[in-house]
Formats: C-alpha cells, structure tokens, sequence
C-alpha cells in the first residue's frame, strides 16, 4: 500500500491511514527513551523529524500531492502533542493537559482526511491522487 492518495482508494479508512506519519512517529517514540531529560535535545529531534516528514514521504514514499505532505506534517506535530512527549513534557499546564492531547488527535484524525477526501471527482477519472 503506498502512500499517495489516490481516488481509486474509495475507503476513508485508507486516506486517513495514508495522513498518518506512522514511521516517523515510530521513530519519534523509539527516540523519547534514550534522549536525556532536558528539553533542548527533545525540541531539537522533534523540530528534525517534524522537518523531515515530508522529505520522507516525498522521497521515500513517493507521495507528490502537497496537500498530503502539509497535512501530514501538520500531523506529526500534533501526534508530538498529543503524545505529551518531546518537548511538550517540559510545557506546564495550563499549556498541556493530556486531555487536550485526546481532544486535539480525535478532531486532527477526522477532519483532515473529509477535507481531502471531499475533492473526490467521480469514480470514472482513474487513479490520479487527491490535491494535485
């Protein structure tokens, strides 16, 4: 399954899986658990590989759409919020609460995918990707 958003991908759960930085944010999580705890080198990983996602996706995924890129880069930063790890762990309420982690990746997890979904041409236009 690559990454491109394509029309013929008729499913929503396959273009919100497709939205989703999955291997960037595997990273991201593999490398919470042996940065030291300060919070310059968790804001440093986390502004590389927030920077990085699209480079990746473009490059090694393949994906050309940039309304996928944006979103998708959008995405990360919210899963580091949402996540409350990084330098988020570092932020004192009232600028993080967990809960508004839980709030902001329900909305970010439907919204996004409706937007880009909803410029679906009709299904007799093949398989060219969604924003391009």
């Amino acid at each position: 399954m690559g990454r491109a958003i394509r029309r013929e991908d008729n499913s929503f759960l396959k273009a919100l899986l497709k939205l989703i930085p999955s291997e960037v944010i595997a990273v991201f999580i593999f490398v919470q658990g042996v940065l030291p705890a300060a919070l310059l080198p968790h804001l440093v990983v986390s502004g590389i590989l927030v920077v990085m996602t699209p480079l990746y996706l473009r490059f090694a995924m393949g994906v050309r759409s940039r309304s996928q890129l944006v979103v998708s880069t959008v995405s990360m930063a919210v899963w580091i919020y949402a996540l409350g790890q990084g330098p988020v762990r570092f932020l004192p309420p009232p600028y993080y609460e967990p809960w508004y982690g839980s709030v902001l990746i329900a909305l970010w997890t439907l919204i996004p995918p409706m937007l880009l979904y909803s410029k679906r041409a009709p299904e007799s236009r093949g398989s060219e990707e969604v924003g391009s």
